[in-house]
């Protein structure tokens, strides 16, 4: 539990916002507000949320998934991002679930201080597992445990977000990294499923257009891939994805799944 306690200036309580002190097994601020770590190191800023949709074995899938290798073209441009806008200072990972990705993106993390948070108690107690030098907290978006100012970049992978927030805790010349589906992210597992989703296709243009709102784009990039799937590899993206909730496998023709296109748009913006 120590790394928390090492950076306990980084955080602010989200209840009052005042300053967490670092107590022997948790941040506690001036107002009596008490926040317990695990015994796995993490930091609970939300101790009365409930488990929600998304639980262990989703984020073990999702691990997996991740993992394989599918996502490495985005882990790339990301870091090429990171370096070009934000190359030192604490990076936040704002909706980081099992935190994959934040762990990809910085495989060493004596090398910059990095924050993976959700509001996913299992995700959370996923990405603590075996230890390390991240820090990981439970924690809701719309009020960011941390202090104004405080981190250099945040990234926001295929999650929602909370735009004033992330401007809030940006310091100046800060920026966010936020990825969305393209039209064709995951369109093997749109077609599998094409009769029970709302709507065939999909656009992003309204999440793009809302993000230029709020931030000026410094750019935006896609990567675009399509990969073979083995049987255990499709489970676990039937498993992990979004697009399959309130849909049983049974129902499916899963052997039909032997490819996924990766297809997602990156985002880098600075607050107006």
């Amino acid at each position: 539990m120590k790394p928390i306690l090492d950076h306990g200036a980084l955080f602010r309580c989200p209840l009052c916002h005042s300053p967490l002190l670092a107590g022997e097994t948790s941040l506690r601020c001036e107002k009596g507000h008490d926040f317990a770590l695990s015994k796995k190191g993490y930091a609970d800023f939300c101790p009365a949320a409930r488990a929600g949709a998304y639980d262990q074995t989703l984020f073990d899938s999702r691990s997996r998934f991740i993992s394989g290798g599918f996502y490495g073209e985005l882990v790339e441009a990301l870091r090429r991002l990171l370096n070009e806008y934000a190359p030192q200072g604490p990076l936040l990972d704002a909706g980081c679930g099992e935190g994959s990705f934040l762990k990809a993106l910085c495989p060493d993390p004596s090398a910059r201080l990095c924050l993976g948070l959700d509001l996913s108690r299992p995700g959370i107690q996923r990405a603590a597992r075996g230890g390390g030098g991240w820090l990981w907290a439970v924690g809701d978006l719309s009020r960011l445990p941390l202090q104004t100012g405080s981190v250099a970049a945040v990234l926001n992978v295929l999650s929602p977000a909370n735009y004033p927030e992330f401007a809030r805790v940006l310091r100046p010349g800060g920026v966010v990294l936020k990825v969305v589906p393209g039209a064709r992210y995951l369109c093997e597992v749109r077609a599998l499923v094409r009769d029970r989703l709302r709507q065939e296709e999909y656009s992003n243009d309204r999440v793009v257009n809302l993000f230029s709102d709020r931030f000026d784009l410094l750019s935006q990039r896609e990567v675009c891939h399509t990969y073979p799937l083995t049987p255990e590899q499709g489970a676990d993206l039937l498993s992990m994805t979004p697009l399959m909730q309130g849909i049983e496998k049974e129902q499916l023709d899963t052997a039909a799944l032997t490819s996924v296109t990766i297809h997602l748009a990156i985002l880098a913006g600075r607050p107006r």
